[in-house]
């Protein structure tokens, strides 16, 4: 009985082995730069959106001084419906990233039973 010649087996393993690290450091690499692409374009939307807000907000403060005929009185309303609307945002944010009540219970539940165990 003749035994067969695995070396052509072990190097096309091999090849394919290879060819299969190839092939997915290529996908990584594809994957990185897709991501990086669109961190930066979410980066100039967001700057193009804040400079947007910016000049939208001196514009109003530069009206409502015209309009209260005043310098500043317009830059303070301004300031004022900022500040309220920031406060706003963060409290409506803190309220719903609250985790739920029921999830709380559970695992004051969970935990008063493996302590009594």
């Amino acid at each position: 009985m003749k035994i067969p010649e695995t070396n052509g087996l072990i190097d096309n393993i091999y090849k394919y082995v290879q060819t299969y690290v190839e092939i997915a450091k290529l996908e990584v690499e594809e994957r990185v730069q897709e991501t990086i692409k669109k961190l930066i374009i979410g980066a100039i939307l967001v700057l193009s959106g804040l400079l947007l807000l910016l000049f939208f907000l001196l514009t109003l403060a530069l009206f409502l001084n015209h309009v209260f005929k005043s310098e500043y009185l317009g830059f303070l309303v301004v300031t004022v419906l900022l500040a309220i609307v920031i406060t706003f945002v963060f409290y409506l944010g803190k309220k719903l990233l609250k985790p739920d009540t029921i999830t709380e219970s559970i695992e004051v539940e969970t935990q008063s039973t493996f302590q009594e165990n």
